[in-house]
């Protein structure tokens, strides 16, 4: 079937057929219509183009000759196929009669929808049809009869179905204003000429004839009258004569003619852009020559003619084009300059520069400013703009110069856009030519019929320019003398600006680069410097989203993992929508990371700025490690909390799991967002009470706080939120004193509990307690009362060491009971602890170093609270409220993982004064050293000999199989394995390891436990090997199994062949 008018002929190929299929080349031998216009396809290929391969020439022969065999009269054929064997190109035959505009026409409409054209072939050839329009022959010769025929085979990029069906419909729209274009040009050329003769403006009426003469490519012709009716419809007109001007364009038409007719200054034509794109010979807006139709002394109609320039039109010399020529006369008249002189000379360049078919619609005064602005600019380019609002009021036009330099299609769509921005308007049409290979000229065409645009203030915005386009790293010095000392900017700017790379120029501007450069320089000079060398910037551009905000994170030499960023903003409650990098020297200075974030629910952007200080500073401790990453930053943005804030609240959802509440921190951050009134209520009331630098009526702020957390808690209607707000209230408030208000405070935060006041703690409950956090370790301290001793553990129980702490407390209650009142415990988890499997990250040295530091910071906070003795006076410690009564006693003592550290606590206590000195804490090289002289291991050593003389085995002479928990480093343990030379120590096991000696020698082994016991530190790992029975080993207890050989199993009584570690550990035991 051929393709009708109104709806294309598409195909497609299919890549994979059940049986081969012939080539199109053998195709085409038997069929002399193929033949013919695989000829004609032949001779038309230009010169230049790369010819179609005998295949490839085949193939097209035979897709027009499809879409060629029938054809109604004054109809196109149109077909549209894609590309077979998985070629990513599309075929386009277009059959139509032949006549002028076909093929830049087509190619206009292909490019208006975004395609390029690889293949264009343009045959004509002499076709014969039949009535029913059936092609019958195509004769070849000079002397051939028969109607010419315009065949066009493209090829282009393929594309979707939809989009194929809006090509289609495009081509048949072009084709129709082509054809009627041409069948009417004889009647519009009588229409310009009738009009031409019928105009008392004698210059207005040779311009008419000048453009009749073929200066412009008539399309259409449209008389409007006073009621709205049309008559005289030619052209495209016939097809859409109201989408060539507006009613309201018409009515603006009528009054302008109307009062320039009263006052005796009618000047005709009126010339206009429409805001319709020709679809005929250039895919352009419509130029229109709008003619009064007078009659009675009065404007009854308009004639409007439609077209677009010629390019000889618009190549004319000025001084040959009417009206043109004389403007120009009267501009050099104006401006006293003679033809032949220099600037009568640049004057009529400038003239012949600037596009014809706007300049001739403007007034004298608007083309003296354009023409004078350009000429000045000739000689030395520099950026300026000028605005020229077209008549009617529908467009305007400006003219925006700068040196070719500055020239890319980012710098373009900045001005387009700032036109925009600042007309209200939107860009119908630009154009771009470079005068004298240094000043480029941009012309836009602006539509401002919406009731919101306007007509900018032209010296603001070439203001604007200036600032966009002017000489970078003086912008951006200019920018810097905002906030800086002259000289200062000068040497910022020759510093840095150069580093930012030319598409930031154009995408961010100056001024903020200066405020790049000012953060990168404050991050340069940070004192201390921070650790990772990061920081954050919050703004918002001009424009965007309410919902939406910009961060800038800062990288000092080299550049920023995105996963590093991206998790940690989630945390703060932003969602990650892009990420811009812009690296300074190749990364090298710096790198910039400009993300766009999609800010949490209820939020917008003005009110997250208002707290930007407190938000950037939160962020950038983050990313620098000295801040937890975790939900509870979101707090920071949601509460209005500062970071500060938020890491208390942090603190006490730390402290709360290790009491024992169950709700993860989802929940519990959860709740203190949807509460915000309360949640600020509760940090208010814990700085009321607890900073010493609170000025006021302390108590008359405690009841105001309270009043506002009850107020609070009584419109909670989710019942587990309330439960976790009551129970912060509860912990928050049984504070007896913090460390959060002093410089201790910066290095952990410490609070010390009355622990009573605490609802829900497992029992017992201690008399006070001391809860210590950083994001570096955390810690617990227990006492039974106010006279307690107990010794300070290295604790390997992440989440339960309070649990573990409180059962040695209770247990130290009881064996305390002959020596000090009563018991206490302390415990510390060290969260930052290299892998001591790993050398590339210190080993196990580091690992301990890190340990011990962690102890370090636990003694020094717990110190931080403790009051001090002098000169027989408790003295408070500094910056502390104390709500209690005095408490100065407080020692410590060795536990596990802690047994070589008394003397760095005595040192620290000696350090801070603190009135115990080296008593402090027991043992250390001035006291009793707990390893060196075993008494725990001896004192339980006596009952292992007693029990096993009962048995009659004296365990000092006869072997005895041994299993135990632990290792030769430790003191209970350690000392214990060297009490009996006798011993067979078959399995043993600590945190790390799981040793297994089936038949150990016991003067060897015993030899081999020494050994490890005198070294500084050891895990059952430094076990010599080969001193090791047969079928034994050490078992790292990351293991996943761990295989059991015979001698194993039979020394353990275990069937498996092998076990799990904790599964193994039981067996043992």
């Amino acid at each position: 079937m051929p393709p009708s008018r109104s709806k294309a002929k598409t195909s497609h190929s299919r890549s994979a057929k059940p049986a081969p299929a012939p080539s199109p080349t053998s195709s085409i031998s038997g069929d002399p219509l193929a033949g013919a216009i695989a000829r004609a396809l032949k001779e038309s290929v230009l010169p230049g183009d790369t010819p179609l391969s005998e295949d490839r020439l085949a193939d097209a022969a035979l897709f027009l000759l499809e879409t060629a065999r029938k054809r109604g009269p004054e109809q196109p054929a149109i077909a549209i196929r894609s590309g077979a064997d998985g070629h990513r190109t599309m075929g386009i035959a277009v059959v139509n009669d032949d006549m002028p505009f076909l093929v830049d026409s087509v190619a206009a409409a292909l490019a208006a929808q975004g395609l390029a054209i690889d293949q264009l072939i343009h045959p004509v050839m002499t076709v014969q049809r039949g009535p029913q329009g059936e092609l019958s022959a195509l004769p070849e010769g000079e002397d051939a009869e028969g109607a010419r025929e315009s065949l066009i085979y493209v090829e282009t990029t393929r594309i979707d179905a939809k989009q194929r069906r809006a090509l289609a419909d495009a081509l048949e729209d072009t084709l129709a204003d082509v054809r009627v274009a041409v069948a009417d040009w004889p009647r519009m050329q009588a229409a310009i000429t009738a009009d031409a003769d019928g105009l008392g403006d004698s210059e207005g009426a040779a311009l008419l004839r000048w453009l009749g003469s073929g200066m412009l490519t008539q399309l259409g012709h449209v008389t409007r009258h006073r009621d709205g009716s049309n008559s005289g419809l030619l052209g495209i007109c016939r097809r859409a004569a109201r989408a060539i001007l507006a009613d309201a364009s018409y009515d603006r038409a009528f009054a302008w003619f109307h009062e320039a007719n009263a006052a005796g200054t009618l000047r005709a034509p009126l010339v206009v852009k429409a805001n319709r794109l020709a679809r005929v010979h250039r895919n352009v807006p419509l130029d229109l020559f709008i003619v009064p139709v007078i009659e009675g002394g009065k404007v009854q109609a308009l004639s409007v003619h439609a077209g677009i320039w010629t390019s000889a039109g618009l190549g004319a010399a000025p001084s040959s084009v009417p009206r043109l020529r004389l403007q120009m006369e009267r501009l050099l008249e104006r401006l006293h300059f003679e033809p032949d002189d220099h600037d009568g000379k640049s004057l009529a360049h400038a003239f012949a520069t600037l596009p014809h078919d706007v300049v001739i619609g403007f007034s004298d005064e608007a083309v003296e400013r354009v023409i004078t602005t350009m000429m000045a600019l000739t000689d030395r380019p520099r950026p300026r703009l000028a605005i020229v609002p077209a008549a009617l009021e529908r467009h305007l036009f400006a003219f925006v110069w700068f040196p070719r330099d500055m020239l890319s299609t980012s710098v373009r769509l900045r001005i387009q856009a700032m036109l925009e921005a600042e007309t209200g308007g939107n860009v119908l049409d630009w154009s771009l030519s470079v005068e004298g290979g240094n000043l480029v000229t941009l012309r836009v065409l602006i539509d401002i019929r919406d009731g919101a645009a306007s007509v900018p203030d032209e010296a603001l915005l070439d203001a604007r320019l200036q600032a966009m386009l002017r000489g970078w790293t003086e912008a951006v010095a200019t920018e810097l003398a905002q906030s800086e000392e002259p000289g200062r900017a000068a040497a910022l700017a020759t510093r840095y600006a150069e580093a930012f790379p030319v598409p930031y120029h154009s995408e961010y501007g100056p001024a903020e680069a200066a405020c790049d450069i000012q953060r990168l320089r404050s991050l340069q000079n940070a004192e201390p410097p921070l650790a990772e060398g990061r920081s954050a910037r919050l703004y918002r551009r001009e424009g965007e989203d309410n919902s939406r905000l910009r961060l800038k994170l800062y990288q000092l030499g080299g550049s920023m993992p995105l996963s590093d960023a991206v998790p940690a903003l989630e945390n703060f409650g932003f969602r990650v929508l892009a990420e811009v990098p812009t690296p300074l020297e190749q990364g090298r200075l710096a790198t910039i990371h400009d993300f766009t974030l999609a800010l949490p629910a209820g939020d917008d952007a003005d009110s997250v700025l208002t707290r930007a200080d407190a938000i950037e500073e939160a962020i950038s401790a983050v990313l620098n490690g000295t801040a937890e990453n975790d939900v509870f930053n979101r707090l920071t943005v949601g509460v209005a909390l500062s970071a500060r804030d938020a890491n208390l609240l942090r603190a006490f959802y730390r402290y709360l799991r290790q009491a024992g509440i169950s709700y993860t921190i989802y929940t519990v951050v959860d709740a203190l967002d949807r509460a915000p009134d309360v949640t600020r209520a509760l940090v208010t009331l814990f700085n009321t009470q607890h900073n010493p630098a609170f000025k006021g009526d302390r108590a008359r702020a405690v009841k105001a706080a309270e009043d506002a957390i009850r107020d609070g808690l009584a419109k909670v209607e989710a019942i587990n939120d309330d439960r976790l707000l009551r129970l912060y209230h509860a912990a928050l408030g049984a504070v007896l004193r913090t460390n959060a208000y002093a410089p201790a405070g910066a290095e952990a935060l410490a609070f010390k509990l009355d622990s009573a006041q605490v609802p829900g703690l497992p029992r017992p409950v201690p008399w006070r307690e001391v809860w210590i956090y950083s994001r570096r370790l955390e810690g617990i301290h227990l006492r039974a009362g106010p006279v307690a001793r107990g010794g300070i553990r290295w604790s390997d129980r992440r989440d339960d060491f309070r649990t573990e702490i409180l059962g040695l407390m209770k247990a130290q209650r009881v064996k305390n009971a002959v020596i000090v009142p009563t018991g206490a415990k302390g415990g510390f988890y060290p969260k930052q602890l290299p892998d001591p499997r790993r050398p590339e990250t210190g080993g196990r040295d580091a690992w301990a170093a890190e340990g011990k530091a962690s102890y370090q910071i636990f003694i020094r906070s717990l110190l931080s609270l403790t009051d001090n003795i002098v000169n027989d006076k408790v003295v408070h410690p500094a910056s502390v409220v104390v709500r209690d009564g005095d408490d100065p006693y407080f020692v410590v003592a060795a536990d596990k993982g802690t047994a070589t550290f008394s003397d760095v606590a005595n040192a620290l206590a000696e350090e801070r004064d603190f009135w115990l000195d080296d008593a402090f804490a027991s043992g250390g090289s001035h006291g009793y050293d707990h390893k060196a002289m075993g008494i725990t291991a001896r004192g339980a050593w006596l009952s292992v000999q007693r029990h096993f003389l009962e048995l009659g085995v004296d365990v000092q002479k006869e072997p005895v199989r041994v299993v135990g928990c632990g290792d030769m480093s430790g003191d209970v343990f350690g000392n214990g394995m060297l009490l009996s030379k006798s011993l067979k120590l078959v399995a043993a096991f600590d945190h790390r390891h799981i040793f297994i000696d089936p038949d150990p020698d016991p003067a060897a082994s015993w030899k081999e436990r020494k050994r490890l016991f005198g070294l500084p530190r050891s895990s059952w790992d430094d076990y010599a090997k080969a001193l090791i029975s047969k079928g034994g080993g050490v078992f790292p207890r990351s293991m996943k199994s761990i295989p059991l050989s015979p001698e194993a199993r039979a020394a353990l009584g275990i069937e498996a062949k092998e076990l799990d570690p904790e599964s193994l550990i039981s067996a043992i035991l």
